[in-house]
């Protein structure tokens, strides 16, 4: 509902490139233009996006986008012990501590 994200949004183009999309399912490859106010563009390709197995996140990666996401609604606390538990999953005991730690609380 933000208006400078709609704003934003009206200036997005998606147009299909044969070239990429022949690449597929090996690649997920995408081609990004940005231009700026001052007339300059930017162009970055990327063909295994962050989280594909051929371009895997770190640990450290994946806590901080997870943190990004949560913090602001469960705390520092809450997502700690979501992530412990997490690193500590033993398919063996279950996923009850884990689904009982990501309760988020009203």
């Amino acid at each position: 509902m933000d208006p400078k994200i709609w704003k934003f949004l009206e200036n997005v183009k998606v147009e299909r490139n044969a070239e990429l999309s022949a690449l597929y399912a090996e690649a997920v490859a995408n081609i990004v233009h940005v231009t700026l106010k001052d007339g300059r563009t930017l162009t970055k390709r990327v063909d295994y996006p962050l989280g594909n197995a051929k371009n895997p996140v770190s640990d450290q990666e994946l806590v901080g986008k997870f943190n990004a996401m949560v913090l602001p609604k469960i705390g520092e606390g809450a997502a700690a012990r979501i992530v412990d538990l997490g690193w500590k999953l033993d398919p063996a005991i279950g996923v009850g501590e884990l689904m009982q730690a990501c309760v988020v609380k009203r």
